[in-house]
């Protein structure tokens, strides 16, 4: 179960890859949403998704990527329909 940051973090990985298991983004790219102290919050949520399977890291020469796995892509989808769902 995911908590809200968890979620939240999720939601941005999924928003920024247009929820491609294809596309691999840098975490500052996903992560520049959360500003002060909330940052901190994302960055430990992210390693909690990671270790929980829904965010794969890639690395690169520059720097480390982060996508969605298949269990990432099917929660964003589920959250999305429940979200839909909420305002119909």
């Amino acid at each position: 179960m995911l908590n809200e940051i968890e979620i939240a973090v999720l939601m941005s990985i999924c928003h920024k890859t247009g929820i491609s298991k294809k596309a691999h983004i840098p975490k500052q790219y996903f992560l520049k949403r959360f500003k002060g102290r909330k940052r901190e919050y994302a960055e430990k949520a992210l390693l909690g998704l990671i270790t929980k399977g829904y965010v794969g890291q890639h690395p690169t020469k520059g720097e480390m990527t982060y996508q969605l796995t298949d269990l990432g892509r099917k929660e964003c989808m589920k959250i999305i329909l429940e979200s839909n769902k909420a305002f119909s």
